[in-house]
Parts: structure tokens; sequence; C-alpha cells
């Protein structure tokens, strides 16, 4: 928790930062869809909402997920939803 304390994202608000910090509290460090210990370097912050379609960095529009799991959500590409789905080793749920 420290580490995320000592380097916020650049370019994000104070809001973002501080939500960042209490998500990864909450979420125990834990990717919320694998539920598996991330470390420092691959901790996620992913908007529900994206900024870009009026979403805000308010806590409950943010989730903590590994970068993977971050890689799979925003994927596009039949192969690569494929090879993060197995890797994941993610099902239908």
């Amino acid at each position: 928790m420290l580490w995320l304390m000592r380097n916020p994202v650049k370019g994000r608000t104070i809001e973002y930062a501080d939500n960042r910090i209490s998500l990864y509290a909450a979420q125990y460090g834990k990717c919320a869809v694998t539920g598996i210990p991330m470390d420092s370097h691959d901790i996620h912050c992913h908007h529900k909402v994206p900024v870009s379609n009026g979403g805000s960095d308010e806590y409950a529009n943010l989730i903590l997920v590994s970068k993977a799991v971050h890689i799979l959500i925003h994927a596009s590409s039949e192969p690569t939803i494929e090879k993060y789905l197995k890797s994941l080793n993610l099902d239908n749920k």
C-alpha cells in the first residue's frame, strides 16, 4: 500500500489516487476478478463507466484488477480475448 501512496498515477485526480488506495485496502490487495493477490506493479485501476462516457473517479466507479485482466476487459480482437481467458483460467462465470 505504501507503494500506491508514493506513486500516484500521473495525470489523474487526487480523488482517483485516494480511491485507488482505499480500493486496495477494501479488496485486500487482490484482483476483483480473479481474487489473486497483486504486487504493486500489477495493479490497474479500471473505470467501470469510462471517463469518456461521463464516468468519474468516484470510488463506486473504480475497481482494481490485474494487468492481464485489464487487458482482457479492453480487448476487442478474438485472439487476444481467447489468449487472456485461457491464461487467466477464466470460464463463463
